[in-house]
């Protein structure tokens, strides 16, 4: 375990104040969900909860097909970290970090559709992306009114033109991962 220094105290309710440095580095928002555990050493484990990951048994299949119908690249995550993606190598993509771009999308509760052709703006999909993309559609996953992850479809060159037809394919899979997570 990585120590920080800091040393709290609870108070007379049991809450602890989890440090403002630590959940800026977590990515810790008013609202989070916290998940406790306890190790056999007697140590308290503090984890960010993601309903997203209760699909990760099945989000290889889920992407892999998606992008066989969508002939590009999937990524799915929640709200941190890639979980899982097809048409890329996923040694390098699983476990990434979303980009602050795309958290920004995601914050806005809105899908992002860019495209080359139409000279829209390219973002990057992870932190410190080395892929160039031609296209792309960047598709929150909101449960009961929480962004809780995403999924990204992305295009590289020579690759099939991302458009209308692909944003309400990804509609429709997001809102099945919601009722899924629900």
């Amino acid at each position: 375990m990585k120590e920080s220094g800091i040393v709290r105290k609870l108070d007379n309710l049991g809450r602890l104040v989890i440090p403002k440095e630590i959940r800026r580095c977590m990515r810790i928002k008013e609202g989070s969900s916290i998940e406790f555990g306890l190790l056999p050493s007697g140590e308290i484990v503090l984890c960010k909860y993601s309903l997203v990951n209760q699909i990760s048994d099945y989000a290889d299949d889920f992407c892999e097909v998606l992008g066989e119908v969508c002939d590009s690249t999937v990524l799915i995550g929640d709200r941190d970290r890639v979980i899982s993606g097809y048409g890329v190598n996923k040694r390098s993509v699983i476990g990434a970090r979303w980009s602050d771009e795309v958290l920004d999308i995601i914050d806005s509760k809105n899908c992002y559709l860019a495209q080359v052709s139409n000279e829209t703006t390219i973002v990057p999909i992870i932190e410190e992306d080395k892929f160039t993309y031609t296209s792309q559609i960047i598709m929150p996953i909101i449960i009961q009114g929480e962004i809780e992850g995403v999924i990204a479809l992305c295009c590289c060159k020579g690759e099939v033109c991302l458009g209308s037809e692909h944003l309400m394919v990804l509609k429709l899979v997001s809102k099945f991962l919601s009722k899924q997570m629900e």
